[in-house]
């Protein structure tokens, strides 16, 4: 376990919206299952729908304006000075290095960086220490919001009102060149599957969590077709 005086220090919010109700039961079964023993606290960014998960808090912001409005709003009501972003359709799928990645939240709650992305996707362009590179101003996606961890100021402050997620890390990353302490981890630190893509089922995100007895609700959303697949992929 970590020491309990970085405990207080991070929030996990998990992104979503009344829309991917349907992702939650799998997502927090996953996230249970493969992050039992996850130290921080948790909460649950949607609009009027709330989940009954215990240890879940939810952060219910109301009618949609834009992703960047709502991802606002609530991180506006967090107290925790770092808030880890996880998005509703990233699944975990086995364990992982926790002592590792205890390591790296350790060096974030002692350094306090603006920003470490938790993917190495991009990786960092320069070196910093054997945990972390630096993500330099004017590199694409510094803004990535993939298994980030955000000082939650910086974060407030980049947040456009009316950008998609994709405004954000394309046009964030822009404005984020204000800021220097920007890093990625070396490593993928969560294993993830990536399960819906532009609002459907990825077909072999499907199958892969059935394999490990994850509840997936296929009434709620269409599967990818073949000829979507072949495409985007």
């Amino acid at each position: 376990m970590p020491p309990s005086d970085i405990e207080d220090k991070f929030a996990i919010l998990v992104v979503s919206c009344d829309r991917y109700a349907d992702l939650w039961h799998p997502f927090f079964q996953a996230f249970r299952r493969f992050w039992s023993d996850c130290p921080f606290k948790l909460y649950l960014l949607s609009n009027h729908q709330g989940v009954e998960e215990k240890s879940v808090q939810n952060i219910l912001v109301g009618d949609d304006i834009s992703w960047s409005d709502n991802l606002r709003r609530a991180v506006a009501q967090l107290s925790e000075p770092y808030v880890f972003l996880f998005l509703d359709d990233l699944f975990l799928h086995r364990r992982f290095n926790w002592k590792h990645v205890l390591k790296v939240f350790q060096w974030i709650a002692e350094s306090q960086p603006n920003y470490v992305r938790m993917s190495a996707s991009p990786l960092p362009d320069k070196p910093h220490n054997d945990l972390v590179g630096i993500a330099s101003k004017g590199t694409i996606y510094r803004t990535s919001t993939v298994l980030s961890v955000w000082k939650r100021a910086v974060l407030i402050d980049l947040l456009k009102s009316g950008e998609t997620a994709w405004d954000f890390e394309i046009f964030g990353s822009i404005r984020s060149d204000r800021y220097e302490n920007f890093y990625s981890t070396w490593k993928e630190c969560f294993p993830v599957i990536n399960g819906v893509i532009k609002g459907k089922w990825q077909t072999t995100a499907v199958r892969n969590l059935q394999a490990i007895d994850i509840e997936v609700d296929l009434t709620r959303r269409p599967i990818m077709t073949y000829r979507e697949t072949v495409i985007f992929f």
